[in-house]
């Protein structure tokens, strides 16, 4: 939806109401009063979160409570899952770790149940929940999981299938159910034959994307249908000058192509290993110029085929000193009129356009909305519990000593109520995670405002 004119924390400050304050994270307990309000609307959190980092003006309480509130009114419209912890790669760059298979604990967790209600529970179709969605994150399909699929394309036909995947799903074309068709597949390219191999540590790695690739249009929707294919380049200091060349090679060519669209994201860094593929603001600007050349070549006004997307307010930070400061801020408008006609939200994402490029940003302080993630032992977990094996996730307690436990929300039943569970999350995640992350945005907005020359 287009982002909303109204500045919501201008309405807010003409409240006259005083509430009380509780002495830890006080926007716990003005959620409650606040709701009970019968003068408050809703108004999205993207919109509470755009309209301070803009104006830069510090949140307060009541804004807290307020966008706390507005997310839990954002029902995720995507059931996402971990099917299988195991994988063929070990890939540099990936979140995970190498791990046994989980089909043990999915079996005991009962998970194809506990995914079956929760995306029965989705939100029905309408016009503020366009589409619903269940998408499989990895980390490679089983033959199990194409009975999942078949069963929740049963169950709820509206809701759009999609399965993330490195290609190898070619091994199981011949148990594919017939008539199954998924309404997305995504088969990650990383760069140039030699970096992908090199970033996902296998010398075969490209040649069973691209076979995937060759093959995908077999097992989704045609266009017509509103069926696509994507592939995700995540960007590191391997392959950061080499969108132009995926580009060219997924959506060039005289024949028909082989990506509908390539998607672009930084990756986050989780470990020793793949902190030391963490893009510098140099590495940045080397992979800005490619993307922008990509963008300009294969996007149109009606297709933009080529797109960035962001979740580290670390990356947004890069991005700001590498197209500078003011071109930046230009790109996310004080003026309310012109906000509305140059910025959108998309959920909880917030989408603009810098030097001819599409440009997503969820702020990590206000993730839960994006997706209701279930993990391989069927329980409900947040935002980066990848880096965590699921042993140490189910322990509590990482091989380092880390405290898991905050990562889990709940573990899942077939009678799981998906409002008030979601709701839970909301607040865990916000205790745990959202408030520091929002402090961090808000730092970084107020550092590039000042090399804006902006007060």
């Amino acid at each position: 939806m287009n982002i909303e004119a109204r500045n919501p924390k201008k309405e807010l400050a003409d409240s006259t109401a005083e509430t009380e304050i509780a002495p830890a994270l006080p926007e716990f307990a003005l959620q409650h009063k606040l709701r009970e309000s019968l003068e408050r609307s809703y108004i999205p959190s993207a919109s509470w979160w755009y309209w301070h980092m803009v104006d830069g003006e510090p949140f307060d309480d009541k804004t807290k409570a307020e966008m706390l509130l507005a997310q839990k009114e954002e029902l995720p419209y995507m059931v996402s899952a971990v099917l299988e912890r195991a994988c063929n790669l070990s890939c540099s760059h990936c979140l995970y770790q190498d791990e046994k298979s989980s089909a043990k604990a999915s079996r005991e967790g009962h998970l194809t149940e506990v995914i079956a209600h929760m995306v029965e529970s989705l939100p029905q179709v309408s016009e503020e929940t366009p589409e619903v969605k269940f998408m499989s994150t990895g980390r490679i399909l089983r033959p199990w999981h194409l009975d999942l699929l078949k069963n929740l394309r049963h169950i709820r036909p509206d809701v759009k299938l999609g399965v993330i995947d490195n290609g190898t799903f070619t091994k199981l074309q011949p148990k594919w159910p017939e008539g199954l068709k998924l309404d997305w597949l995504d088969v990650s390219i990383d760069g140039t034959e030699e970096h992908h191999n090199e970033q996902r540590g296998a010398s075969n790695a490209y040649a069973d994307a691209m076979n995937g690739l060759k093959h995908a249009r077999e097992v989704v929707r045609s266009r017509a249908e509103g069926g696509y294919v994507a592939s995700l380049l995540t960007l590191t200091t391997i392959n950061a000058k080499d969108t132009l060349n995926v580009a060219d090679v997924l959506l060039g060519g005289d024949g028909e192509p082989l990506v509908d669209k390539l998607n672009l994201t930084t990756m986050g860094p989780t470990n020793a290993i793949n902190a030391a593929l963490e893009m510098s603001v140099e590495d940045f600007a080397e992979g800005w110029t490619e993307i922008k050349r990509a963008c300009e070549k294969y996007n149109t006004a009606d297709n933009e085929r080529v797109s960035l997307g962001l979740y580290r307010i670390e990356d947004v930070e890069k991005l700001a000193a590498v197209v500078g400061e003011q071109k930046f801020l230009e790109s996310f408008p004080q003026d309310a009129g012109e906000a509305e006609t140059r910025v959108k939200f998309r959920g909880n994402f917030i989408e603009t356009h810098i030097d001819g490029v599409p440009v997503s940003y969820l702020p990590i302080s206000i993730w839960p909305p994006e997706e209701l993630l279930i993990e391989a032992d069927a329980a409900y977990r947040v935002a980066y519990e990848g880096q965590f094996t699921l042993d140490e996730l189910r322990t509590g307690r990482s091989k380092d000593g880390r405290d898991t436990k905050p990562y889990t929300v709940a573990q899942l039943t077939p009678e799981t109520d998906f409002r008030e569970v979601y709701e839970k999350a909301v607040d865990l995640y916000w205790q745990h995670f959202g408030h520091k992350k929002l402090d961090e945005e808000f730092a970084a907005f107020q550092r590039i405002r000042a090399k804006a020359g902006i007060k």
